[in-house]
């Protein structure tokens, strides 16, 4: 569990130092955030199909789990993130939250792709790893400015993302040592849920962002953030 724990330390540690630079020298170039959010958007991707849903799929042996929890972790992640990001409607315009409860929800969702990479007994793997800190990054450096213009003190926002990163190693360490001796049918459901909630996040929340601040640009680097992720996996055979 300390290992888990350290890991995902480190995968989220990007929150912080995000939030820290962003607080610092007030970032708020529109094309260099989308176009980072991008990078991440598309290192999550690749990590979710290469990493998560193929370890999924490799304990799930056909049985169908894989499919029902991509399914039920797609249609949560919709009616949660629309509800809280569109106003109720699933169609709305984005809005910024005023609070940390979506990032929490997405640092939970992504620590479980490490807890994917740690159970296939491999160890942590060093695309999950910088799949996790591109996305985290950009997000603290938007999410930041966000929450300062609606008035949030810097010690609270500051706190906030030392708290998205305690919570990225806490439930990591967690569903490690929960999922360990759980069933083959409940493991491969518990990561294709988190593996569709992902997959909707990067499309309802990320990619509407990066669009908003860097457009075309953000499909470039969307690309490269796949294929970078993709390389780490291909160089340190993990899939």
């Amino acid at each position: 569990m300390l290992e888990a724990f350290a890991w995902g330390l480190l995968a989220g540690s990007s929150f912080l130092v995000g939030g820290m630079i962003a607080l610092r020298w007030h970032v708020r170039n529109g094309v260099l955030l989308g176009a980072l959010t991008g990078l991440g958007a598309g290192a999550l991707l690749s990590a979710v199909a290469y990493e998560l849903i193929s370890e999924a799929g490799r304990i799930a042996g056909g049985s169908g789990f894989v499919a029902a929890g991509l399914a039920c972790g797609a249609v949560a992640a919709a009616v949660f993130v629309s509800g809280k990001l569109r106003g109720g409607s699933l169609s709305g315009t984005v809005r910024h939250e005023r609070g940390f409860l979506i990032v929490a929800l997405s640092v939970t969702a992504e620590s479980v792709i490490l807890t994917g990479s740690l159970h296939g007994g491999h160890g942590a793997s060093a695309a999950v790893i910088a799949a996790i800190f591109l996305c985290g990054f950009p997000e603290a450096l938007g999410h930041t400015g966000a929450l300062r213009t609606a008035g949030m003190t810097k010690p609270y926002v500051l706190t906030g993302w030392l708290l998205m990163t305690l919570l990225c190693g806490l439930a990591t360490a967690t569903f490690t040592a929960a999922l360990r001796s759980a069933p083959h049918e409940a493991v491969a459901f518990v990561l294709a849920f988190a593996g569709g909630g992902i997959l909707t996040y990067v499309i309802v929340h990320m990619v509407p962002e990066g669009l908003k601040g860097a457009g075309a640009v953000t499909g470039i680097t969307t690309a490269l953030g796949f294929g970078l992720s993709f390389g780490l996996i291909e160089l340190l055979g993990q899939h």
